[in-house]
């Protein structure tokens, strides 16, 4: 049996990390594509706004 399993805080300990770790890595990832979510929300708005404008310019 390897000597991880023998220390209950050891192995503790590795399972507090692992979440952290993966956590870590996928946090980034997240908040660049939660950004470019907003981005192309706030530009996808202010082009319906420039048409809504236009139209209303024709009638």
């Amino acid at each position: 049996m390897p000597r991880l399993y023998a220390d209950p805080v050891a192995v503790a300990s590795a399972f507090a990390f692992a979440p952290r770790q993966v956590v870590e890595q996928v946090v980034p990832e997240y908040h660049s594509s939660a950004l470019a979510w907003l981005g192309r929300t706030e530009e996808t708005e202010a082009e319906a706004r420039r048409a809504y404008e236009i139209e209303q310019r024709l009638r």
